[in-house]
């Protein structure tokens, strides 16, 4: 059992990503748990928990575009988000830290009612910690959301979360 463990853990050291190395994998698919919190200068503090699920296609070798699928609840609140945009991310030897800004539409619902539509925008990065060449966990991902009209508009939150990663597909 020794050797195969010794074996196991050699050979994913041996990985082109456990050496930093680029990702020859066109597309990202993603899962994460969310977090976010506004500091209550729109009203009372919100706390919300929820996840967030993306996909990715290379469109540049550092360049992928995003787009993402979010719903976060709590305390009577519901907030569902559709967003895209640009993911651009590059290696730091087995780290792979990657930054974005995503755009799109959110609904609000407090207390199961529909309280509006906004345009959101959602800026901010991650770090993801690669375990074998398609396998890589989402150690952190921090955003600055903000839905813009509807319920909520001119809520700042903080949106902070950790998931897991997979890369597919061949160039």
């Amino acid at each position: 059992m020794a050797v195969f463990i010794f074996f196991s853990c050699f050979g994913l050291a041996q990985s082109p990503a456990a050496r930093g190395g680029i990702s020859y994998h066109p597309y990202e698919a993603s899962a994460a748990f969310a977090h976010m919190l506004t500091d209550g200068s729109y009203g009372n503090g919100v706390s919300l928990n929820g996840f967030t699920a993306s996909i990715s296609a290379g469109v540049l070798p550092s360049v992928r575009g995003t787009g993402e699928f979010g719903n976060y609840r709590g305390h009577g609140v519901s907030l569902t988000s559709f967003l895209a945009g640009p993911q651009v991310g590059f290696h730091i030897y087995r780290f792979q830290p990657f930054v974005r800004g995503l755009f799109g539409l959110s609904h609000t619902s407090i207390n199961s009612r529909g309280f509006g539509n906004s345009f959101t925008i959602a800026t901010g990065g991650g770090l993801n910690y690669p375990l074998t060449d398609q396998l890589a966990i989402r150690a952190l991902q921090v955003d600055y959301f903000r839905p813009i009209g509807g319920g909520y508009h001119a809520a700042d939150f903080l949106r902070v979360g950790c998931g897991i990663s997979y890369e597919f597909g061949t160039r």
